[in-house]
């Protein structure tokens, strides 16, 4: 082929060659120039309209015929003079003129493609008949009509409903010009100015949404095929659909659209049917109808006649779980969401007389939807419940009363925890959703956001009909714990399991009970001093009811069950808290019976204990609850209940843990009870502070830090390598199946103990609810800073080295006496076991029962290890977190900056992706409640160093990622890869908020003189390297705050020479990364908002900009052009491929025409068409695009994350810096509070 010849034959041959899988690379290559010579020959249009018209032809040929007659109308149309357009625009019309039902469908819609394409550039400007050949066409047959049906639907989607850039560009005129022909004359005159002279568009006086109903109406006919009628129609509704998003609603009245989609609710076709669905889903998911669009659109379906339709519609659809037909559910599942949309639009308005509409059958239909096996399609109904119940003017409407008892009979039926339930439970709620959400963590999702549903609906209804829900619901649920309490009487010890259905059903009546009195409270705290005697009365009948109820719980009620009783626990705290919180003597009944809940351990039954051993804990926490609401009067028996643990702690043995907890309940009793001698109180409370002190300053927890080679040996460390080395374990595949020796067992004992003599867990505790909810500068507060003051020396000291040395743990070779053999078992100890949805087998429940199966096998000794250095540094992250809230006492600390960026973040490096977002999350708030005065001392080296590490950590592990990724061989396990991705990618996203956050515009304030150089500078390195790791959620983030920077530095204040390195490395570092992204097809759906950066960067540093001018003498302001502030944007986007100066100057036009104020659709419409050849280039060819002037680091960058296809050499690791601001570089003092 090396001399091309033209024809069809040649051409026929060169598409079956590229078609064809077994085809050589080499002769598919030749193929491919030699098309592409066709596609670029000087008389292309007129041999593709030759090949696309002949029937003759293979429809192969066609298609390729009218694909280079698109390639002309998207990327050469603008180069056509008059006479070309016009001749190019005659044969797109020939071809669509001349469709019949001979030509494939494909063919068909490809000439629709055309017609769609050609009309989004020239009708309207130049060409004006559409219109008037769509109708031409209409009236010719069914194929005719689903060609015109094509057209409209696309070309409405195009406009109006996807981001097309062509038609965002068009903007206005295209708008209006198809509002017109979907339109009658008198809904929307129309008309297009051309000079002075007005023309219309539209054919007729009909309009489409005339035409289209009336086709509609016509469906089925005794002519013509089955098969040909039902696309058309099928055709029309998707037409209509499309429509409905955006045509004014007074021409759907006028065109009697309502009543032409509904009467195909009577067709009993499913196709059909979820069309006729999907239409009236786009007409109700507008908003705000006004109250004569409500009535002539909503209430018609939502009168009897219409809700029978609806109704025996549903019925019809209804599936069992065993037998799915997925045609009707789908049916199902839209209906109730179209009966949930049409609620939506009702409940605006206040509710219609009867006369006006009766709407009982329609709130009744809502229930029987609710009431659906598969909570997919009953949640619509009650999330529509649960809004309708908040507005006071629907709750309080009789028509509402009816519903409740049926309504209240659902929502309590379904507040099962179904996210707890077993995989493999067949109940039909769980296996309607197993089956259609595949992904754990959405199903979980969705089955918390349905009960917060069914907790809402509760929570309204008692608060609207209180006295009768209430007693109702209370009645229920005695009924239903009494068959628990028969239940648990039976139960078996050493089958516990811990998550059961006796659990979940008791959870369920709780939650319920908890959810009545939510509403109580919230009735409760709407009354006044001033309420009336009705109401007052009616609010003690109501205590003295719930009350009597809990009391009768407590003392009749006692579950064997651990989590049953905690549970419990949870719902008289609740009580106690909410609906009875000024009850002092129930609290004491409360408190009675979580001290009677400490049961004893059973050593025979492992699961069994463990679940005593977690109630123990979550009662500790509950009484800690409780104390804080009532410490006055816990107070007032201080000494009994001191008396009461040491009672507990004797008899019971519960662990150090929970000693330290109730020593801390007594603490917090003295801390928040009013007293009128404060002396007295701090010298109580130093009493318990004292021992603490003195723990950090023993010489046995000073020598053990003295260095991190002492406090490894202290911590037993130096002996877990020999212990595994004893026990074979690099020859081991699998821990869990081999026991743990008694020398392990005894290791893991000493190390448990040596972590208690550190007094890390008591002092985090105590400090942790010494300064919960305190006012800072209230006397209480005060009065903590000054006891926590007297012994922060030692102990934050003794905190941040431990914090290191626990960090310096994460590198296996740093371990004392670690051979090199041995650094592969230390790593594969410190690698975390956790579950992830789609990646782990099983649930997540079987894993967490797994993980406690194996705590007596050599997995468990490992486990034991690991939870040692994440235990010690969760405790160190929260104390350090903590002593941000005593204030300025704290962060006035001379050493605290260095001391915290030396032992906290530099020390980081080594730390996993998981434990490096374990650490992240503590800093935003210890960050924010830095003082203003104090925040140039503390924040500026924190806040570097902070962003140098991340930066570090985040761009390492994405290169390793990419790099892993480029090294697959086919059958390899990736699921540890797969791991370690969704990890990455949760940090990443913890990352970029915490960077997003200091750039919230809601924080700005005036850029300020003080100096922050190094953190503006490894501020926009970060954000920049940001953009471009490979996860779009964190990705659009970036961008987000990117676009927040961009003006920070193009104010009038700002736009000096003092801060053009900034504005350089955005216009160009900054810039060539939106650009890449772009070019990148993992960042496809993104590309619209990667687009927007550029045109932002582009608009206010490299283009002229209208800015405020000074205020004349008569105190009018003028307006000034202020020159572009850098060049530097328009040549990075010059060095691109195929880039021109023309379409540069276009673009810059355009830019210029939006302004930047411009809508932000129109702002990346103009980038996305700039670069349409970039977006294009086949990613062999990155390596094309001009990296001249040491402008390439970006891209080099990508490169070695990527590690793809044609991109050989990657080089291994990373050490590429994006370059730093000059000396001199203007610090970034105010792109937001925290960096000022």
């Amino acid at each position: 082929m090396t001399e091309p010849e033209y024809e069809t034959s040649t051409i026929l041959q060169a598409l079956q060659l590229i078609h064809n899988p077994s085809t050589d690379n080499a002769d598919r290559r030749q193929a491919s120039d030699f098309l592409e010579q066709v596609k670029t020959s000087p008389n292309a249009a007129g041999q593709a309209f030759l090949l696309a018209r002949d029937r003759a032809q293979l429809p192969l040929v066609r298609h390729f015929g009218l694909s280079i007659l698109d390639h002309i109308i998207r990327h050469h149309l603008h180069e056509l003079d008059h006479a070309q357009s016009d001749k190019l625009r005659k044969q797109i019309v020939d071809l669509g003129i001349s469709v019949n039902d001979i030509d494939p469908l494909f063919i068909r819609n490809k000439i629709a493609e055309l017609w769609i394409d050609l009309a989004k550039r020239s009708w309207a400007l130049d060409w004006f008949d559409l219109d008037q050949l769509l109708c031409g066409l209409w009236y010719k047959g069914h194929i005719q009509q689903d060609f015109v049906l094509t057209v409209l639907e696309n070309l409405s989607d195009d406009t109006f409903v996807r981001e097309d850039t062509t038609a965002v560009l068009r903007g206005k005129d295209l708008n209006s010009a198809l509002v017109e022909i979907f339109t009658s004359p008198a809904d929307f005159n129309g008309g297009i100015k051309v000079g002075s002279v007005t023309q219309h568009v539209r054919s007729g006086q009909e309009g489409w949404l005339r035409r289209i109903s009336q086709c509609l109406n016509s469906y089925p006919s005794d002519s013509a095929s089955e098969a040909s009628e039902k696309a058309t129609a099928l055709r029309a509704m998707a037409a209509l659909r499309s429509a409905f998003g955006w045509i004014m609603s007074s021409a759907i009245v006028s065109a009697e659209c309502l009543s032409a989609v509904c009467n195909c609710l009577m067709k009993q076709d499913e196709d059909l049917l979820v069309a006729t669905l999907d239409a009236l889903l786009a007409l109700y998911s507008r908003h705000s109808f006004d109250m004569t669009e409500l009535q002539s659109l909503v209430y018609p379906l939502c009168q009897p006649s219409s809700v029978d339709i609806l109704q025996q519609v549903y019925n019809w659809s209804i599936v069992e779980v065993d037998e799915i037909d997925s045609g009707k559910y789908t049916i199902s599942k839209k209906l109730s969401e179209l009966v949930s949309l049409l609620s939506d639009n009702l409940i605006i308005y206040s509710p219609p007389s009867h006369e006006a509409l009766d709407l009982a059958s329609f709130l009744q239909f809502t229930i029987i939807i609710a009431q659906h096996q598969s909570l997919i399609v009953s949640i619509p109904a009650v999330h529509a419940w649960a809004k309708l119940l908040q507005w006071p003017k629907w709750r309080r409407s009789p028509i509402i009363g009816p519903c409740v008892a049926p309504l209240l009979n659902v929502v309590c039926s379904r507040m099962i925890q179904y996210d707890q339930v077993a995989d493999s439970d067949q109940t039909a709620e769980v296996k309607f959703v197993n089956d259609e959400i595949e992904i754990h963590h959405e199903r979980t999702g969705f089955f918390m956001n349905y009960r917060r549903l069914c907790i809402s609906v509760i929570d309204w209804v008692c608060y609207t009909h209180l006295e009768q829900a209430v007693e109702f619901i209370l009645v229920q649920a005695t009924a239903r714990l009494n068959e628990i309490k028969q239940a648990d009487a039976s139960s078996d010890l050493s089958n516990y399991r811990r998550i059961s259905p006796l659990i979940l059903q008791a959870d369920a009546q709780f939650a319920i009970v908890e959810s009545a009195f939510k509403g109580f409270e919230r009735w409760q705290t709407a009354q006044t001093d001033d309420s009336g005697a009705e109401d007052q009365q009616l609010g003690q009948r109501l205590r003295d009811r719930i009350k009597s109820w809990a009391t009768e719980l407590h003392e009749n009620y006692q579950f064997r069950d651990p989590q049953v009783r905690q549970r419990m626990v949870k719902a008289l705290v609740e009580i106690s808290s909410r609906a009875l919180q000024k009850d002092t003597a129930f609290a004491l009944t409360v408190l009675e019976h979580i001290l009677a809940c400490f049961l004893p351990t059973h050593s025979d039954f492992p699961a069994y204990t463990d679940a005593v051993m977690e109630l123990h804990s979550y009662c500790t926490a509950e009484l800690r609850r409780l104390a804080i609401y009532h410490a006055d009067y816990f107070s007032t028996f201080y000494d009994q209940l001191t008396s009461r643990f040491t009672d507990l702690v004797n008899n019971i043995h519960v662990d150090a843990k929970v000693q330290t907890d109730l020593k801390a309940i007594l603490f917090l009793i003295v801390q928040r009870a009013h007293t009128d001698r404060p002396d007295q109180q701090q010298e109580r409370l130093w009493t318990f502070l004292q021992p603490v002190q003195e723990s950090w300053d023993s010489k046995l927890v000073q020598d053990s830090l003295e260095n991190f080679d002492t406090y490894a040996r202290s911590q037993h460390f130096h002996m877990v390598a020999p212990f595994m080395d004893s026990m074979n374990a690099r020859g081991i595949e699998d821990w869990a199946a081999v026991e743990n020796s008694a020398a392990g067992l005894e290791l893991q004992q000493q190390m448990t103990g040596a972590f208690y003599r550190l007094p890390l867990r008591e002092s985090r505790v105590l400090l942790s609810l010494s300064t919960e909810r305190l006012a800072p500068g209230s006397q209480e507060h005060k009065l903590i800073v000054e006891l926590w003051m007297k012994l922060i020396g030692t102990m934050l000291f003794s905190v941040l080295r431990l914090t290191s040395y626990n960090h310096q743990l994460h590198d296996p070779a740093s371990w004392p006496d670690i051979t090199p053999d041995q650094i592969l078992v230390i790593r594969r100890i410190l690698r975390d076991r956790y579950w992830q949805s789609g990646i782990s087998e099983g649930s997540m429940n079987e894993f967490h029962q797994k993980v406690k199966s194996s705590k007596t096998s050599l997995e468990g000794f490992a486990s034991s290890v690991r939870a040692r250095i994440r235990t010690n540094l969760e405790q160190c992250y929260s104390i350090i977190h903590t002593l941000g809230k005593l204030g300025e006492e704290f962060y006035s600390l001379e050493k605290l900056p260095a001391m915290l960026t030396e032992s906290l973040l530099s020390s980081s490096s080594n730390l996993s992706p998981h434990h490096f977002s374990i650490m992240l999350s503590m800093l935003p708030k210890l960050i924010e409640d830095c003082p203003p005065q104090l925040r140039a001392h503390f924040l500026t080296p924190i806040l570097t160093e902070l962003l140098v590490q991340t930066d570090a950590k985040l761009t390492m592990e994405w290169a390793n990622i990419s790099q892993k990724k480029s090294e697959h061989h086919e059958g390899e396990d990736l699921k540890n890869e797969m791991r370690d991705d969704s990890v990455l990618r949760q940090t990443t996203y913890r990352a970029v908020n915490m960077v997003a956050a200091w750039v919230d515009p809601k924080r700005e304030e005036q850029l300020s003189t003080k100096k922050a150089t190094s953190i503006l500078e490894r501020l926009l390195v970060f954000i920049t390297h940001a953009l471009t790791y490979k996860d779009t959620k964190s990705c659009y983030t970036m961008i987000v705050a990117a676009q927040r920077t961009v003006p920070t530095f193009a104010t009038p204040a700002a736009a000096g020479d003092e801060y053009a390195p900034v504005r350089e490395y955005i216009s160009e570092e900054m810039l060539r990364a939106a650009v890449m992204c772009i070019h990148d097809g993992y960042y496809a759906e993104y590309q619209q908002y990667y687009a927007q950066l550029i045109a932002i960067i582009w608009l206010y540093y490299g283009l002229p900009t209208v800015i405020p001018g000074p205020t004349t003498g008569g105190g009018a302001s003028t307006e000034m052009t202020r020159p572009a502030l850098t060049n530097t944007p328009h040549n990075v986007l010059a060095q691109l491929p195929g880039m021109t100066d023309t379409k540069l100057a276009t673009a810059a036009n355009d830019l210029l025409k939006e302004g930047i104020a411009g809508k932000a659709k129109k702002l990346r419409a103009v980038i996305l068409k700039l670069l349409e050849g970039v977006r294009g280039v086949r990613i062999s060819e990155l390596g094309k695009i001009d990296q001249t002037g040491g402008k390439g680091r970006i891209l080099e960058l990508y490169k070695r994350r990527e590690g793809m296809m044609g991109m050989e050499g990657a080089v291994d690791g990373i050490g590429v810096q994006a370059r730093a601001l000059g000396d001199d570089a203007t610090q970034y003092a105010g792109v937001g509070e925290l960096l000022k």
